[in-house]
């Protein structure tokens, strides 16, 4: 609120002497040690409900301020008050705030705006959702009054007031979003948000927060408002503000909220935030006594200039803009002016090299919100590269003679275009009451250049409190998707999937392109892809596949794309390396792939791949509640519950693999389309032909003699077809593996399973005692798989997904198969590979991972799929408010606001 002024002070008073001279940085040693980042900003201004929007005002030179709005009870233009007025003050989504619909037409509705306006800053800056989990964030609300009171009052709800009390505004949002740091309101009335800002920098720079968010809001919901700001004669009678022109007259409320996010610059840099900008100084101080509590202190106002710039550390001659507080009075803005001079002149003698100007003139004033929302104005500006117009300056100020001081008036845009240093600006706020705050703002570095993993393929969450607003969600994601260059979707998946909220209502889909995730995300919009609710009970499976799946350049795609995926890869050819005579890489994707298919090779192969494939999924937050596995697969298996460590599994499968090849080579393999009980009786008369695993139902694998399986295939009265193999897998021929395996083993420390282990060597569950037995793992090389027994004991789990790991799926028609035979019911898994021969591996595995998500509901861990990237927070639709009115029930027209008088004597303010 503005304050009376007392007369400029006399010219010959003293300039301001700083505690020390600012040093002057150079470009060769910029220091950011202290600098605060401003990560995410966020308004809802009358015609400017975003950033963007902001803009366009800011650029096409707005004028907000009209007559009460119609559907706020106005009686159109002409009559009640005049303000910067938005739309609707009665709106609210309380689901995302976790608030029941009962408790919402009880709460402050600036309390209400302002909560969604800092979401939609948290939004902008990337600090939701699992990039924000760790963080300590404190929060800071600039309130000035609760004129809802008024409200309840007419009402009859005086019992409503509860949690609405002005002190819960900051309190109740902290335990709604879990926060741990400092939670204020602050209320030193038109300069509270800067000393919100003050407060916030300080505890930022003494390490105690990493992330400070600070929301403002001001709303005038009661015709007292109205009638106290005309009672201190401090409104225009032309609802106008003039600052710096010689007709000001007072000035004209505005309506609104702002909302920035901050941290340090070094953890932003660190993070991978984007910077908007930066903090590189501030200060708070109290004008003392003065000819009453309400009039400005020239030299108070000097000092906090001073004591911002001193704590900047930068010279005034690199500041090219100042956002005055200038409130439009004939006296209030010369001394602002004045002190604003006399500050500076301790630093320069140069004159009009910087531009002056006041957001009031479009907006009116917001009076606690006022400070940020000319934060959030320079930012802009700077992004923009132009100083936008100052409003309503026909004549300057007769009291201020600005060819004497370092200032010219704003009042035309001006291009702003970044140069050799540094784009700085200075902000003030004054408050009625004599407290006083002054901001030194620069420009962002510039961004340092990036090297962006090439993705074959993305992946992108969409969540919300309620299945249509997620499906609005989608819609807006689409939209934007369509028109992003190719180089821009890897920041938009993160953005989409690190850096918002989780919801219980969500959707994952998948896409080669922009134009495929749009495609996809259009299709949930218009409700023709389901959406899953969120849950943590959820069970998931793993199965294993055994030699045959094995290919030429398998997982070459993941590790060009995966990160965990190639680390874990490189540290499996690490191990092996002692182990075989062809490095594995080499051996999957290089000369050597030809080797695959000799055992010895093949099988260190495929555990490789599947080795990295668990960890992968295992970041991915994608982890067995019980696992098995088809032969060579059950020792993956083993390693993923426990039983063995990587480097001796890895040992392990190197020796079976290589006595494995040693074997006589004179025998073949067929897979017999016919049940067991057929088929084991036909093998009678055919000796040295032994069922080497039973698949499925009508699906066995038989092996033996090669001329003995031929005259089966010829003269059986099922389907015999060969396989092509190198040996006789699991039939008499491996005897010779045996012994020498076993041993093996026995020097392998083994531990009991950590998870449920279903073994296909006798198709029940592991214990602790076969799983530690080297005997047991030496007969599963000669013995047949009981895959089918295993998969129904695994069934038992009650798994809601079944993955197939390994580089081409195999098992999981053939477990189906077994189910289905077994006259399971129910709706049954998701059936999931993680690879296919001739897919595109990160394209096969995404859409594993969407199928995962939106089968079972179950979170992924979205910040280790963009672990190691290079993508950053970008800009993306914010959350769709799905609002609906909440007021007191009851409805008193005759309590409408109603203008104030116009009387024209007034004293002079300056809040």
């Amino acid at each position: 609120m503005p304050a009376a002024a007392p007369p400029p002070p006399a010219a010959s008073e003293p300039p301001a002497r700083p505690r020390r001279t600012p040093a002057r940085p150079t470009p060769q040693e910029p220091s950011h040690t202290r600098d605060i980042a401003v990560v995410g900003a966020a308004v809802r201004l009358p015609s400017a409900r975003g950033l963007a929007e902001f803009t366009d005002l800011l650029d096409e030179g707005r004028d907000t301020v009209r007559g009460l709005p119609q559907e706020r009870g106005g009686q159109g233009e002409g009559a009640g008050p005049y303000a910067s007025f938005l739309d609707r003050v009665d709106e609210f989504d309380p689901a995302p705030f976790r608030i029941s619909p009962r408790e919402a037409p009880l709460i402050d509705p600036q309390a209400r705006i302002v909560y969604e306006t800092v979401w939609e800053a948290l939004e902008d800056g990337g600090r939701t959702g699992r990039r924000a989990e760790d963080s300590t964030t404190g929060l800071w609300i600039a309130y000035s009054h609760d004129h809802y009171h008024e409200e309840r009052v007419r009402h009859g709800a005086h019992e409503g007031r509860g949690l609405g009390l002005e002190a819960m505004i900051a309190n109740r949002l902290s335990y709604l979003m879990d926060w741990h740091g400092p939670s204020a309101l602050v209320n030193t009335l038109c300069s509270s948000s800067l000393v919100a800002l003050h407060t916030a920098v300080q505890h930022l720079r003494s390490g105690d927060i990493d992330t400070a968010v600070i929301g403002a809001v001001h709303a005038a919901l009661s015709p007292e408002y109205f009638r106290s700001m005309g009672d201190l004669m401090a409104l225009s009678p032309r609802h106008r503000c003039r600052a710096f022109d010689d007709t000001a007259d007072g000035f004209v409320p505005g309506e609104g909220a702002v909302a920035v996010v901050l941290r340090r610059y070094t953890d932003a840099e660190r993070d991978g935030d984007r910077v908007r900008g930066l903090v590189k100084g501030a200060a708070v101080n109290h004008g003392g006594r003065t000819t009453r509590y309400s009039a400005p202190s020239p030299k108070a106002q000097r000092d906090v200039v001073a004591a911002a710039l001193n704590d900047a550390a930068v010279p005034p001659e690199t500041i090219d803009l100042v956002e005055a507080h200038g409130t439009g009075t004939r006296l209030g803005d010369p001394i602002e002016i004045d002190g604003l001079t006399r500050a500076w002149r301790a630093h320069t003698d140069r004159s009009q090299f910087c531009a002056i100007g006041s957001l009031k003139s479009n907006i009116g004033h917001l009076e606690p919100a006022a400070g940020l929302a000319g934060l959030v104005k320079i930012l802009l500006a700077m992004e923009s590269e132009r100083i936008p117009a100052t409003l309503h300056v026909t004549r300057p100020n007769d009291h201020i003679r600005f060819e004497g001081t370092p200032f010219h008036l704003a009042d035309r845009a001006r291009p702003w275009p970044r140069g050799e240093r540094p784009r700085r600006a200075a902000l003030s706020a004054f408050g009625m009451g004599g407290v006083n705050a002054h901001v030194i703002v620069e420009e962002p570095p510039r961004a340092p250049d990036r090297h962006p993993l090439a993705q074959d393929s993305h992946l992108l969450q969409a969540g919300a409190a309620d299945e249509q607003t997620l499906r609005t969600l989608a819609g807006a994601y689409a939209d934007q998707l369509a028109r992003t260059p190719a180089d821009g979707i890897g920041d938009f998946t993160r953005t989409a999937n690190t850096a918002r909220a989780t919801h219980r209502h969500r959707v994952v889909v998948h896409g080669t392109t922009g134009a495929e995730l749009a495609e996809r995300l259009a299709a949930v919009a218009a409700g023709t892809t389901p959406t899953v609710r969120h849950t943590d009970r959820t069970t998931t499976a793993f199965l294993f596949t055994g030699q045959g799946s094995q290919y030429a350049g398998m997982g070459r795609g993941l590790l060009a794309t995966e990160p965990h995926f190639r680390d874990a890869l490189h540290e499996c050819a690490d191990l092996l390396a002692p182990h075989t005579d062809v490095p594995l890489l080499d051996l999957l994707h290089g000369d050597a792939r030809h080797l695959l298919d000799q055992t010895r090779y093949a099988q260190i192969g495929i555990v490789s791949v599947q080795v990295a494939l668990v960890r992968y999924l295992a970041a991915a937050g994608v982890r067995p509640d019980a696992v098995a596995g088809h032969s060579l697969g059950e020792l993956t298996a083993a390693w993923t519950a426990g039983v063995l460590t990587l480097p001796d599994l890895l040992r392990l499968t190197a020796e079976r693999g290589r006595l494995m090849q040693a074997a006589p080579a004179m025998g073949a393999m067929a897979a017999a389309h016919t049940d067991a009980r057929t088929l084991a009786d036909t093998l009678e008369a055919y000796p040295g032909i032994e069922i080497a695993a039973y698949n499925a139902p009508r699906l066995q694998t038989i092996s033996g003699p090669a001329e003995a399986l031929e005259r089966l295939r010829a003269h059986a009265a099922f389907t015999v077809r060969p396989l092509t193999v190198s040996h006789a897998f699991h039939s008499a021929l491996m005897d010779g593996a045996v012994g020498p395996f076993r041993e093996a083993v026995a020097k392998t420390p083994l531990a009991p399973p950590t998870l449920p282990f279903a073994s296909t060597l006798t198709g029940s569950w592991h214990t602790p005692a076969t799983a530690t037995d080297p005997a047991h793992w030496a007969r599963a090389v000669r013995e047949p798989v009981r895959f089918a027994e295993a998969v129904t004991t695994l069934h038992g789990t009650g798994p809601h997904t079944v993955w197939e790991i390994g580089p081409h799926p195999h098992l999981i028609p053939l477990a189906r198969a077994t189910l289905a035979g077994s006259g399971a019911t129910g709706a049954g898994p998701a059936w999931i590979a993680t690879l296919r021969r001739d897919h595109a591996d990160q394209v096969q595995l995404h859409a594993a991972l969407a199928a995962h998500h939106d089968h079972t509901g179950a979170d992924l861990d979205w910040a280790a799929l963009h672990d190691g990237k290079d993508q950053r927070v970008t800009t993306l639709p914010t959350y769709p408010f799905h609002r609906r009115r909440f007021w007191l029930p009851a409805e008193d027209r005759d309590h409408a606001t109603t203008s104030t008088s116009d009387d024209t004597r007034r004293p002079e303010h300056h809040g």
